[in-house]
């Protein structure tokens, strides 16, 4: 539920845009002055990243932008450099967020916001130079809700250096460069899983009230907006151009945090409350699908003492419960989910026993597979590659290699492993075992594999 804002929270956001109004030649916040994009930037503790975040929008090719920045209350220095770069362009405006709510601080940058299209930056990531000016020009021209972009994620390797690796919005490529209605393909629910990879015109977020949940902290309160933005929108699109550059692996990264399971019960309890009665078919298929997916991932990140907590019990019978509901309706099903989430997702929606039992018995079948002193080989080093690394150092395994077919990666370090290309299954020997760690293609990789190497020495993780 979203909160109240006190009455001195209030007093002191509108005599902090009063102050902003009238520092140097900072234009005046009054709606009449229309901007084209307004980027909004929650910050909180991220002095390592925010140069770059400022500077890949200050530096946008659009220059017919405002750049409202929210902080939290930084202590490393982050608020002090936001300062010093709002000196230098009269386009930053700089407010103080009373509460540490993600939700809270981008609210703020939408009360006052003038721009034509909504963007929002995570402050410990950056853009490319003309990624508002590409967006805005198809959006504007087209009338779209919103219109969104691939992007590359990042990690530093052993050195300090930047590793890239591209990601796409969606493999459906019917979806790009064409104008369509995101609830007529239930893919969106799974696939446009992100909000900073696009702009969002302010007067579609207005007419629907779309706006973030003002819960403390700043984890997953993201989850309403991209629902009803998904699930609302007449006209969207996706450019088939990687415009954003996302961060990876932060240690402190809000979304790393063993509470995943009460946050998303939290924003899946609100959003159930505000669509009520009134969702269409098409509506709760995309509200339920993104459940499950959540619901799925939440869990693979638990450890086994969380799930047997009681008030982790509790939460998972919660969406044992809806999820369960919406089997029976038809909205949801493990189908319908990416694959590497169905077997777990199938586990899950029964007895918590069950998936505890699933688990213990995956964590056997896996020490079976690798045996010991064979070399292990982690196919794909995204997200799940990175997981499955972790689990199998967590039960005393080390790879060797990752590998991946992203030509990007080849030759860079990840997590202290080299990443290596598939040209390399040739040198390895007969007692390589392979991992295969993919969300949506395991399957296509296992078949990749098996053109060069035994099946019984794959594992999908």
């Amino acid at each position: 539920m979203t909160e109240k804002r006190p009455k001195k929270y209030l007093e002191e956001y509108f005599l902090q845009i009063v102050k902003v109004k009238h520092m140097g030649e900072r234009a005046s916040v009054e709606k009449t002055n229309i901007m084209k994009v307004s980027v909004i930037m929650p910050s909180l503790n991220v002095v390592g990243f925010i140069d770059d975040a400022l500077e890949s929008v200050m530096n946008q090719t659009l220059r017919d932008i405002e750049i409202i920045c929210i902080d939290a209350g930084s202590t490393d220095g982050t608020y002090e450099k936001i300062e010093v770069a709002m000196k230098n362009d009269p386009r930053i405006m700089l407010l103080k967020s009373p509460l540490k709510s993600y939700g809270y601080q981008v609210n703020m940058g939408l009360d006052v916001s003038r721009g034509e299209y909504i963007a929002i930056l995570e402050t410990d990531d950056y853009v490319h130079s003309d990624m508002y000016e590409e967006l805005y020009s198809v959006a504007s021209t087209e009338k779209l809700d919103y219109v969104k972009c691939n992007y590359d994620t990042y990690s530093f390797d052993d050195k300090g250096e930047k590793t890239f690796s591209g990601r796409k919005i969606s493999e459906n490529t019917n979806l790009y460069e064409k104008v369509f209605v995101p609830s007529d393909y239930s893919e969106t629910a799974f696939d446009d899983w992100y909000l900073w990879n696009g702009i969002y015109r302010s007067s579609f977020l207005k007419e629907n009230n779309i706006r973030f949940s003002e819960s403390r902290g700043a984890a997953f309160q993201d989850i309403g907006f991209l629902h009803k933005t998904t699930s609302r929108a007449r006209a969207s699109k996706y450019v088939n151009k990687s415009l954003y550059r996302y961060c990876v692996g932060r240690a402190d990264a809000s979304s790393k945090s063993d509470k995943t399971l009460r946050f998303i019960r939290s924003e899946y309890g609100s959003l159930l409350n505000d669509i009520g009665d009134f969702g269409s078919e098409k509506e709760w298929k995309l509200l339920y699908g993104r459940m499950a997916k959540s619901f799925a991932r939440a869990c693979m990140d638990c450890s086994d003492e969380m799930l047997h907590d009681a008030e982790m019990a509790m939460i998972i019978r919660w969406f044992q419960i809806r999820l369960l509901e919406a089997e029976n309706k038809g909205f949801v099903s493990a189908d319908v989910l990416p694959q590497g989430l169905r077997e777990t997702y199938r586990h899950l929606i029964n007895p918590a026993e069950g998936y505890l039992a699933f688990r213990k018995n995956r964590v056997y079948e896996i020490s079976s597979f690798l045996g010991k002193d064979h070399p292990i080989i982690v196919f794909g080093c995204g997200t799940y590659g990175k997981e499955a690394n972790n689990f199998l150092r967590n039960i005393g395994y080390k790879i060797r290699f990752f590998m991946d077919n992203s030509e990007k990666l080849w030759g860079t370090m990840i997590e202290g492993v080299s990443v290596a290309s598939p040209q390399m299954i040739a040198k390895m020997t007969d007692d390589t075992r392979y991992i295969v760690a993919n969300e949506k293609y395991s399957n296509e990789i296992k078949e990749q594999l098996k053109s060069h190497v035994d099946e019984n020495r794959i594992m999908i993780f």
